[in-house]
């Protein structure tokens, strides 16, 4: 497990782990489950990415159901998306099937980027895993990024602006002692990829999210 998350306490461990497992085995069912955990605003908080897309072409790394590639595809903009699982490659090839736009897609990990150096515009990764923030994904999104190009990640997590204190005790127990930390460390080594990084917090009250924004210089 990444360094960032294996920080994490065993709660944290145990729904990183769970969320595996809903990306893999149980696919099928990835987004109802979504939907039901989101309140119904999960598509709508994955879209949120898309706001800060500036250059094209734009590459989705752990695309899922396929929804986000079929907007970007329903917009006209040149995508490609790479995902490891191979349950979930089946879910986003019925997905666009619905849509109607045709977008390529490859089986890969974020730490092996089948592509050429500098061929991306934009990196869009949403509700990532822990391999968004190993570093070898990070050299790679630096690797493949033209300058100029940003790597754009929402909902690494999300939290509830709730003052409660069994809120409280429940977040330190899947996040630690503060849901900042783990944000601190992703840009320590954001920037030992040559990634200079920001966080943007997009508030839904009761829900805020994390935008991280990484650009490789010009």
């Amino acid at each position: 497990m990444d360094n960032v998350t294996h920080a994490l306490p065993p709660v944290g461990r145990l729904y990183l782990w769970a969320a595996q497992r809903l990306y893999n085995e149980l696919a099928w069912g990835y987004d109802l489950a979504a939907w039901i955990v989101s309140a119904g605003r999960w598509d709508r908080w994955r879209r949120m990415a898309l706001e800060y897309v500036q250059q094209q072409p734009v590459l989705e790394v752990g695309f899922g159901t396929g929804h986000l590639l079929a907007a970007m595809a329903q917009r006209g903009w040149s995508a490609v998306g790479v995902d490891s699982s191979p349950a979930m490659q089946r879910q986003a090839a019925a997905t666009l099937r619905r849509s109607g736009p045709f977008v390529p897609r490859l089986q890969g990990r974020a730490q092996q980027l089948p592509f050429a150096d500098a061929s991306f515009g934009s990196i869009v990764s949403t509700f990532p895993a822990e391999y968004i923030v190993d570093p070898a994904s990070l050299a790679e999104f630096y690797r493949v990024l033209k300058p100029g190009g940003r790597l754009i990640v929402a909902g690494l997590f999300v939290s509830l602006d709730l003052d409660w204190p069994a809120w409280r005790w429940l977040n330190r127990q899947v996040f630690g002692a503060t849901s900042a930390s783990p944000l601190t460390r992703v840009e320590q080594r954001c920037w030992s990829a040559g990634l200079a990084m920001q966080v943007l917090w997009r508030d839904d009250p009761p829900w805020r999210m994390p935008i991280i924004l990484a650009e490789r210089s010009p």
